[in-house]
């Protein structure tokens, strides 16, 4: 007689906000689910580059406090001038600004 029983108001209610839940999922899944995905990509990649624009500039700052203290063994040079420093890294930049002119699609 189990199998013949009416299901209780319980079962019925269970079964039906399961399937409602089910369909509210689906469609929040198909409608949001992607928007979420490529808002989390958006700020992860935003983050990352922050973090390597800093790196960048805390090299760069680095990168000119070792050539400072290199050119000052250079007999022109005083203790304290940074005006070597500044040329080369000027011809640096310029170089790499030039290569990539030359690479540039027309």
């Amino acid at each position: 007689m189990s199998e013949l029983e009416a299901p209780t108001s319980e079962d019925w209610s269970a079964k039906a906000t399961d399937t409602i839940v089910g369909y509210v999922d689906t469609v929040r899944n198909k409608t949001t689910g992607k928007a979420l995905v490529v808002s989390r990509l958006a700020v992860y990649f935003l983050a990352a580059g922050l973090i390597g624009i800093v790196a960048v500039i805390i090299l760069l700052i680095g990168a000119v406090r070792l050539v400072v203290a290199a050119t000052e063994a250079v007999p022109t040079v005083d203790e304290g001038e940074v005006w070597l420093t500044y040329w080369i890294f000027g011809l640096l930049f310029l170089g790499v600004g030039w290569f990539l002119w030359r690479k540039r699609g027309r």
